[in-house]
């Protein structure tokens, strides 16, 4: 039981990474025309839905895997979580929020100036680079 939800915790993440808008972000960044812009938007939207199923997967199969192998007395698993959580509000802060700012905005100066403000960049490598430290917490379990 405890290997097939492993199995369930790495496909959800695989799944969140799939839907995930960050590759529409980078699109996003080089895109000027408004129609091609609010397109690009609303793929991201479409896929709000599947996202979120997966991001309550990947959290409640890590909390039964953590009771189920006895880790939540480590220290790796909090930090892995501290982590995630992390990688929750940089992208919510930073990514959600400005995509949003970009979406609500009816005047392309103004959009413009996000455009060119934003850096998708930092969500990939904060994305990526935490999901990295995550898993190595998870396949090591380094005592600190």
């Amino acid at each position: 039981m405890y290997q097939w939800l492993v199995f369930v915790h790495l496909a959800s993440v695989m799944g969140l990474l799939l839907v995930h808008p960050v590759t529409v972000a980078f699109h996003l960044k080089q895109e000027r025309d408004d129609t091609r812009i609010r397109e690009l938007l609303e793929v991201s939207e479409a896929a709000s839905a599947l996202r979120w199923a997966f991001f309550y997967l990947v959290v409640a199969s890590g909390i039964v895997l953590g009771f189920m192998g006895g880790f939540w007395g480590t220290a790796w698993i909090w930090a892995a979580l501290a982590i995630f959580v992390l990688i929750g509000v940089v992208m919510n802060v930073y990514g959600g929020r400005t995509i949003d700012r970009i979406a609500d905005t009816k005047d392309d100066a103004e959009m413009e100036r996000l455009l060119t403000r934003f850096r998708p960049a930092i969500l990939a490598v904060t994305g990526a680079g935490g999901l990295l430290i995550v898993l190595y917490l998870m396949l090591f379990k380094p005592t600190f």
